[in-house]
């Protein structure tokens, strides 16, 4: 990328996307998910758990009994969509999906889960069965040993990254895609 108006609105979504990852009042840190599901297209708000630009990665985490999982490893596509109202900005970021499950990645991350978010992994059933009664839905302190048996990291490698600022005189668009060594952008009709 030659322009350096280009550089400087990639290098800004990267970096707000890093913070957005640690900042749970960030609008960003919320995005939502799509991906082809198994019986069609399929989207989800997830927490975004880190964002790297010098890997084009952004990371969520999930429990590898989810119906995603499967839809992931039959078409690993998937698309980020991240809207902050305040700011009238927008970044569509696409890529493929890469599940990590009882590996390196896991083991890393697993520690820095909150033991109160590792319940979620801890339920007997796998999220979205139907189940008879609420209470079925949650864990007990008993099933927290087995919590990491369904932990999984979702790495996605992100490929194309579509900018859309609105303003109230104008709107700006920009599209950056990945060509194996660098990004290569131009300007888009809002």
């Amino acid at each position: 990328m030659s322009n350096n108006e280009f550089q400087s609105i990639l290098d800004g979504i990267w970096q707000r996307l890093a913070k957005a990852a640690k900042d749970p009042a960030d609008p960003w840190r919320l995005p939502t998910l799509a991906a082809q599901g198994l019986n069609g297209p399929s989207a989800r708000t997830m927490v975004m758990r880190s964002a790297d630009s010098s890997e084009r990665l952004l990371t969520a985490q999930t429990d590898i009994r989810s119906t995603k999982i499967s839809g992931f490893r039959k078409d690993p596509r998937v698309a980020w969509l991240f809207f902050d109202p305040a700011k009238q900005e927008q970044v569509r970021a696409t890529g493929r999906a890469i599940i990590h499950h009882d590996d390196d990645i896991t083991r890393r991350a697993w520690p820095s889960v909150p033991e109160a978010n590792q319940y979620n992994y801890a339920t007997g059933h796998a999220p979205g069965a139907s189940i008879d009664d609420p209470a079925q839905g949650q864990a007990t302190s008993g099933d927290l040993a087995k919590a990491y048996d369904n932990f999984a990291v979702i790495r996605c490698e992100i490929t194309a990254i579509d900018w859309l600022q609105l303003g109230t005189t104008a709107h700006r668009r920009a599209q950056f895609s990945w060509n194996g060594t660098d990004w290569l952008a131009t300007w888009a009709v809002p």
